[in-house]
């Protein structure tokens, strides 16, 4: 099943109902480039890694009316939901219990030529352009990190289970990522901590508040992905500048298989002057490069 999302509102499109799906491309991997650079006296170039470039699907549709003026009106429908909008949309592909979704905004087609109507029938192709090129799981994964100040120490059964109980907090679990792209998580930490640091110890990144404290009326969101990379307080006040200078706002994230061996992220994370109310937890979504 395809369908087309916008402000929650699903349309299917290959329900024979506004129309039916003839074919699409543009669901594998996106187009890449290398990006490299080449010193004055240099032989070759030196390799600085590659950048997915933005996706282009086409879906191939058919009209079918069992009258003329319900023909027009489906023409209509497809018109009003592809129309140009400010307003991203969620391309939805879902097939035997496995769904998938990518966000982006129609750019062109439905022209209805006359060269491809037939009395009844059109058929017509739409473009939707895909600024991130990756697919994503729309289920998400949340991990929570829960921690409690005191005197002994226990292990909370959490999805990553931590050491709590103690004022400080100094443990490493591991995340199993089965995408086969990046994912940039967004980050909450509720207070009171002090002197908190996340790191992948896969990649060896990491996002370091050395040197302050997050009050226990307070919390960070850190949200790491591309074009936001923002630390915002509870306020929705700035506090990027409380980051260390060997902090990794821009590429800490969540790899895949072989980037880290297994697709295996280690996350550890430290802090002290904790209490049973301070808590860290980590949500993305599994991404992928094609279907």
């Amino acid at each position: 099943m395809i369908s087309w999302i916008v402000n929650g509102i699903e349309t299917i499109l290959d329900d024979r109902d506004t129309s039916i799906l003839l074919a699409h491309d543009g669901f594998g991997m996106p187009d890449f480039h290398r990006l490299e650079e080449r010193g004055p006296q240099q032989h070759g170039v030196t390799d600085r890694g590659y950048r997915l470039d933005a996706r282009t699907i086409n879906l191939a549709l058919g009209i079918n009316g069992s009258t003329l003026a319900e023909f027009y009106q489906k023409r209509s429908e497809l018109l009003n939901i592809f129309k140009p909008s400010n307003t991203p949309g969620v391309l939805k592909w879902e097939h035997d219990g496995v769904v998938r979704q990518i966000r982006g905004f129609a750019v062109g087609g439905l022209q209805y030529s006359g060269n491809d109507q037939e009395y009844l029938y059109q058929k017509a192709v739409v473009t939707i352009k895909c600024p991130d090129p990756t697919w994503y799981d729309p289920t998400g994964v949340g991990l929570n990190f829960t921690m409690g100040g005191g005197d002994d120490t226990f292990e909370v059964p959490t999805v990553i289970p931590m050491t709590v109980g103690a004022s400080s907090i100094d443990d490493s679990q591991s995340i199993d990522y089965e995408g086969t792209v990046e994912a940039y998580p967004t980050i909450r930490i509720d207070g009171p901590i002090t002197n908190p640091v996340i790191s992948n110890d896969a990649t060896g990144d990491k996002l370091d508040f050395t040197g302050y404290t997050i009050s226990g009326s307070d919390y960070y969101i850190i949200d790491l992905l591309y074009g936001y990379k923002t630390v915002l307080d509870s306020s929705g006040v700035n506090k990027i500048s409380e980051l260390s200078n060997d902090s990794d706002l821009a590429t800490f994230s969540i790899k895949p298989d072989p980037d880290v061996v297994g697709g295996i992220n280690s996350i550890h994370v430290t802090g002290t002057s904790i209490t049973a109310d301070t808590r860290v937890s980590i949500n993305f979504y599994e991404r992928y490069l094609g279907i």
